[in-house]
């Protein structure tokens, strides 16, 4: 209860309440209707107005001030368990209305965005390139004159692994974009992850070997075919071996393994007429990669998924990066109909990727 504008507003502030009850007529200077406005803009709470002036200058003052509900002094407790009841709908939905309207413009701002972010970065990286071949062919590329950190090399070095994160982070953008719109396109397709596998391990076993790093891959060759979308589960499974290369010291152990497993099952048994519930075990896909030598702090677990969070001084070769590839990995599995688990304890990190054999 508060008898004067500058306590209701006090109080608005120190209990911040669902709803708020005012009277246009207060004490001091400020009216019920003033204390309103300055309530619903510093804290956006619905006020209902409870007075004894029904007069149309008052009424038009009372809604500038977003209010969501009039009532007439004497008051029924019905009719005001009825008032703060519809207020509360109404608001609920406001705010629902507005919360779908952000996430809209977010929607498409990110993906305006990104899209003209994209085309400079491909005309810079493309102009690297076309840089290179003309220094080349004029013999200054490697010149013995300047020193190795001035080297032409190895400035657009610089520039191309800038750029190339540059357009790793708005294809990330695009990608969740399109995948939280559900308009990610799919190509399903049937393959072996014991002979392709393999193949995508070759340039990260390579890194790891020139690392001092010890890789390991170990699939059996009797695995049925998957059926699933070849580039998103590629996607998938690099972005999990970058980061085991990124994060290992030397002489750890990084670890790529693919078995199938047996998950428990629920489904109802539609031949039988009573219709009963029945435990059946379904094989699935799982795709582990490990790294040793690492080990994610507790209070870091929790947050290994959300975009843009990077772990603190956790970059043992100094790759750098946006924090956006696990949140995308995340995405991309469950976008497959998988499911992804992450473990550190003793020593390992691990994540492990369960996805249906077909699509």
């Amino acid at each position: 209860m508060a008898d004067s504008a500058e306590t209701a507003i006090e109080k608005a502030a120190e209990l911040l309440p669902n709803l708020v009850l005012m009277d246009i007529q207060l004490q001091g200077e400020m009216d019920g209707i003033h204390a309103a406005e300055l309530i619903w803009n510093r804290f956006q709470i619905p006020i209902v107005y409870i007075t004894g002036h029904s007069d149309k200058s008052t009424v038009d003052r009372a809604k500038l001030t977003f209010a969501f509900g009039y009532i007439l002094k004497l008051i029924k407790e019905q009719q005001l368990y009825v008032a703060i009841q519809t207020a509360l709908n109404c608001y609920q939905r406001e705010q629902l209305s507005q919360l779908q309207r952000l996430n809209q413009f977010k929607e498409d701002f990110l993906a305006t965005t990104s899209h003209e972010m994209r085309m400079p970065l491909k005309n810079i990286k493309m102009t690297i390139s076309v840089l290179e071949n003309i220094l080349q062919r004029e013999g200054i590329f490697n010149s013995e004159l300047l020193s190795p950190f001035e080297s032409v090399a190895g400035y657009l070095t610089i520039l191309r692994q800038q750029c190339e994160e540059g357009l790793d982070l708005v294809n990330n953008l695009l990608s969740m974009q399109m995948i939280d719109t559900d308009v990610y396109p799919l190509e399903i397709s049937s393959f072996k992850l014991q002979d392709w596998l393999p193949h995508l391990a070759l340039y990260f076993r390579e890194r790891a070997r020139s690392q001092q790093q010890i890789f390991q891959v170990s699939i059996p060759q009797n695995l049925p075919p998957i059926v699933t979308d070849l580039a998103l589960l590629s996607k998938i499974v690099s972005e999990l071996l970058n980061n085991a290369c990124k994060y290992s010291p030397p002489d750890e152990e990084i670890q790529l393994t693919a078995q199938i497993i047996y998950l428990t099952k629920d489904f109802i048994n539609e031949d039988a007429q009573s219709g009963i519930e029945i435990d059946s075990q379904v094989p699935f896909f799982e795709i582990k990669i490990s790294n040793s030598g690492v080990i994610i702090p507790q209070k870091d677990q929790s947050r290994i998924f959300d975009p843009f969070y990077r772990i603190p001084d956790n970059d043992f070769w100094k790759h750098g990066g946006t924090g956006l590839g696990l949140a995308l990995v995340k995405k991309l599995v469950e976008y497959l109909q998988g499911t992804i688990e992450f473990t550190s304890t003793q020593g390992w990190t691990r994540f492990t990727v369960i996805l249906p054999l077909s699509l």
